[in-house]
């Protein structure tokens, strides 16, 4: 019974550790109501993997998505900018990622200095 409760417990914390609360990347393109961020080290730890490909998420924005800077002042989507470097915080926990689908929903996001 004891190995039991072990196993689980050691599969339990394994399962937790690989979900993902947020990603940090550049603004590579603006559509209407989302953005896309390079998130090739959110792929890379999903799926255990070290290829060099890169890979954008496509962050969808909603009316209750914070958006704010560094400092926790307000921001605004329309003041988003390529090239902007931000911290994504998604709505739920991602888990695993299938690189045929990269669309997650923002919960916040942080603006920090443009990528020059």
């Amino acid at each position: 019974m004891k190995k039991l409760i072990l196993t689980f417990s050691f599969i339990f914390l394994n399962a937790c550790s690989n979900e993902t609360y947020s990603i940090y990347g550049e603004i590579s393109s603006i559509e209407e109501d989302s953005i896309n961020v390079g998130c090739s080290d959110l792929v890379r730890k999903s799926n255990n993997s070290n290829d060099d490909i890169g890979y954008s998420c496509t962050i969808k924005i909603t009316d209750e998505t914070i958006i704010k800077t560094h400092a926790g002042d307000a921001f605004t989507f329309d003041e988003l900018n390529i090239n902007h470097m931000v911290s994504v915080y998604f709505e739920e926990p991602i888990t695993s990622v299938d690189s045929e689908r990269l669309t997650f929903e923002a919960k916040e996001i942080t603006v920090f200095e443009s990528k020059e």
